[in-house]
């Protein structure tokens, strides 16, 4: 079996891999290739990059804004005139015989390299015969020596018969948003799509400051959940006091009724967001073990209730289950799901209206049902649904995740889940989860 290369910090591509780069736009470039030489020197490669002195001036000057104050150590720079041969006729034996002389001496030195390659030509155009013949040896020769290599074109320069003679001795084809396996390639496994290195490196830049976020909220979450607790315990205090000494739906009692409800939801709101966290930064959220799906179901439906409360809204709930089931997943897991779908339900629900939940066991699988009366999905969103920081509606708070961890925690406990929903009529979700067995009685 082949090993593995990390292209990115979460990507992971067959070792030795050999991408065809076929770009429209010269910013995009630009971004791809700074993004791959950073994650090179970031693994400890050498670079070793052909290309246009302009071009690379361009990507020079991307580093510097990334941080990179002057030219990197390892960063070996080649003009692609003088490599290619782009003022005679291309030779493939040539330009195969430069490669494996640059490549050499950092191989036999035990150098892990990567190779970026945007091949042109001037005056002559080349012989496509001997362009292919000098990709294949290409292919052959890198996936021999374990060395990544992007071989970036022109896609205005490129015909439409010569791309697909180039998909052939690819495995991989990268375009300026995408990375997918060429489906052309002899030795392709199967489909695989990520986005492209400049897209990568911008989520995981948004991934970082997510995480930074969230490690400011676990620091002042002691401190801001010991004065909540206090609040609410005389609150509660007054709450029952004044229930006994007032009319029911005074306005005192609905004051503190409210501080009550408030004070729970935003103690709530801290220990999803902690619980988040964990999901990013740990394993721990995708252990499962033997789950009783009948307490979490009711704990998350009662702080919904009151967080529906507080939105003058109403969750109707029905959880038709008698404690017996059990299911393989955990008690973080299942409860993310359910309270996330729950809160944009009331998130996006017009004030007045109700919520209506409803849960029950049947063929060996757990059957979760969520429907608002809100606002709503057109097409375009429900297909970008479970994208990770897609949010819904920018008039929204949220870090646009919830949708994307909910498809995840669902699919890696075996279930499947659908969402059907209209413009100003609202969503249904719909949930399958599979059940184990029956807890002894």
């Amino acid at each position: 079996m082949a090993k593995s290369v990390q292209l990115t910090e979460h990507v992971m591509i067959t070792n030795g891999a050999h991408i065809l780069y076929t770009y429209d736009e010269l910013d995009p470039y630009i971004e791809n290739a700074a993004s791959f030489i950073i994650t090179g020197l970031q693994q400890g490669q050498h670079i070793l990059y052909i290309d246009s002195r302009p071009r690379y001036e361009l990507v020079m000057e991307k580093l510097r804004e990334r941080g990179f104050e002057y030219e990197p150590e390892w960063l070996l720079y080649v003009d692609n005139q003088f490599f290619y041969r782009t003022f005679e006729a291309f030779s493939a034996k040539e330009v195969h015989r430069q490669f494996t002389e640059l490549l050499q001496p950092l191989l036999d030195g035990g150098i892990p390299v990567r190779t970026w390659g945007h091949v042109e030509w001037n005056r002559y155009l080349p012989n496509e015969e001997e362009l292919i013949r000098y990709e294949r040896k290409s292919d052959e020769t890198v996936g021999q020596v374990g060395v990544l290599t992007v071989c970036a074109y022109s896609g205005r320069q490129l015909s439409a018969s010569l791309q697909t003679q180039l998909m052939e001795t690819h495995e991989y084809v990268m375009t300026d948003r995408k990375l997918t396996r060429s489906s052309l390639y002899e030795k392709t496994g199967s489909e695989v799509i990520f986005p492209s290195l400049s897209e990568h490196a911008k989520m995981q830049s948004e991934v970082d400051l997510y995480k930074k976020k969230l490690d400011f909220v676990q620091v002042i979450s002691h401190e801001v959940r010991n004065p909540l607790t206090v609040i609410k315990a005389y609150a509660s205090m007054l709450l029952n006091d004044a229930k006994k000494s007032l009319q029911p739906g005074s306005s005192a009692v609905n004051k503190l009724s409210g501080i009550v409800d408030y004070v729970a939801v935003i103690d709530n709101e801290i220990a999803h967001i902690l619980n988040t966290e964990q999901m990013l930064s740990s394993e721990a959220l995708w252990k499962t073990s033997a789950v009783s799906p009948l307490p979490v179901l009711q704990e998350v439906v009662t702080m919904m209730e009151i967080k529906a409360r507080t939105q003058n809204m109403k969750l109707v709930s029905s959880i038709m289950l008698d404690g017996s089931e059990m299911m393989c997943s955990n008690v973080i897991g299942l409860r993310l799901v359910v309270s996330n779908l729950l809160s944009n339900a009331v998130k996006y629900s017009f004030e007045g209206s109700e919520i209506l939940f409803c849960a029950h066991a049947a063929e060996g699988m757990l059957h979760i049902g969520i429907k608002d009366y809100g606002a709503g999905m057109s097409r375009d969103q429900l297909a970008n649904l479970y994208r990770k920081y897609e949010k819904m509606n920018v008039n929204k708070s949220g870090q646009g995740i919830g949708l994307f961890m909910v498809k995840k925690l669902v699919d890696h406990f075996g279930g499947d889940i659908q969402m059907m929903s209209e413009v100003n009529q609202g969503t249904t979700v719909r949930i399958w989860l599979p059940l184990t067995r029956t807890a002894p009685q």
